[in-house]
């Protein structure tokens, strides 16, 4: 029987997502129910459980395309798979079927695979082969990839010093504004809406570090604790990674200030503030600069590619 996520139980969905994904991809119903009918472009009617005697039995998510409703951007069309998951592939493709005729019926011309506003997975990861398999019978085509990184900061050292004449410090309420100032200049649409998204959660100071130079903004690193109320991006693979978690990114730095070295200061001193706070096992997502975040002891354990599908 079909039934809508407003019946949910989501311990049971929970428990079918740790069955279907590898212990480092686990998340709890919580999260569940925070990324899926919590976030604003969660698509309900594409969305769908399949269960039998009380049994869930497959899941299908989707989220409808964040432009315009959330941040301005490409992709009006495009709308995401965020997960699925099944015991048998009948009932996998028996979900994705209804998904793709509610979004054609709408105007949808792609699904795209994770990517989506609070999302689980930057694109579809190349280690759990069985979603791999399915999106390839699916017809979903692989192209570029990416990969989160971690490192334990028990021990970190940062490899240079801060460059001189810049204050690094956590973000106050006080510089909020000038904070949002800074994004919508340099980093406009979805880092924006994310980050000023955190703020209004968490609160400023334990949510982002910045470059200053007296008042204005020069870089940022948005940063996570095992505190936190709301993981968002790698956080959300915190039950892999042990009780004192934490998370960085997205980072950035004025246009104007690169190629001086206040990338490398910024990634330094937000790690080191994490650090003294009593992170341990900390998480980068969603990036291709593995030399850059290397040079930080950094090292990839998650590689993702983008699998999207043209729909008729």
């Amino acid at each position: 029987m079909r039934i809508s996520f407003r019946e949910a139980d989501w311990e049971a969905l929970a428990r079918l997502w740790a069955e279907h994904y590898p212990p480092k991809y686990r998340v709890d119903a919580k999260l569940l129910k925070q990324n899926t009918v919590e976030c604003p472009v969660f698509d309900w009617g594409a969305s769908a459980i399949e269960v039998m005697d009380d049994e869930t039995l497959g899941f299908v998510m989707v989220k409808r395309p964040s432009n315009p409703t959330l941040w301005p951007g490409p992709n009006e069309d495009a709308y995401h798979l965020s997960a699925i998951a099944y015991r048998e592939p009948e009932v996998g493709v028996d979900l994705m079927s209804q998904a793709k005729r509610a979004i054609t019926d709408r105007g949808g011309v792609k699904l795209i695979f994770g990517m989506d506003s609070q999302h689980f997975f930057p694109g579809c990861p190349e280690d759990c082969q069985k979603t791999c398999s399915f999106l390839m019978v699916e017809g979903f085509e692989k192209t570029g990839g990416h990969f989160d990184l971690e490192r334990n900061l028990k021990k970190y050292e940062m490899p240079q010093e801060p460059i001189p004449g810049v204050q690094f410090r956590e973000v106050t309420e006080a510089d909020v504004p000038a904070l949002r100032t800074f994004m919508q200049r340099e980093f406009p649409g979805r880092w924006t809406y994310d980050l000023m998204g955190k703020v209004k959660v968490e609160g400023a100071a334990n949510t982002v570090f910045g470059a200053f130079d007296g008042g204005r903004v020069l870089g940022f690193a948005m940063i996570q604790d095992w505190r936190h109320k709301m993981p968002v991006n790698g956080a959300v693979w915190h039950l892999s990674m042990g009780d004192r978690w934490g998370a960085l990114g997205a980072i950035g730095v004025a246009a104007e200030e690169r190629g001086r070295g206040l990338g490398h200061s910024v990634l330094g001193c937000a790690l080191k503030n994490l650090k003294d706070r009593g992170v341990e096992q900390c998480i980068i997502d969603w990036t291709t600069l593995d030399k850059f975040y290397g040079r930080h002891g950094f090292e990839i354990t998650r590689r993702y590619h983008v699998a999207s599908l043209k729909l008729d």
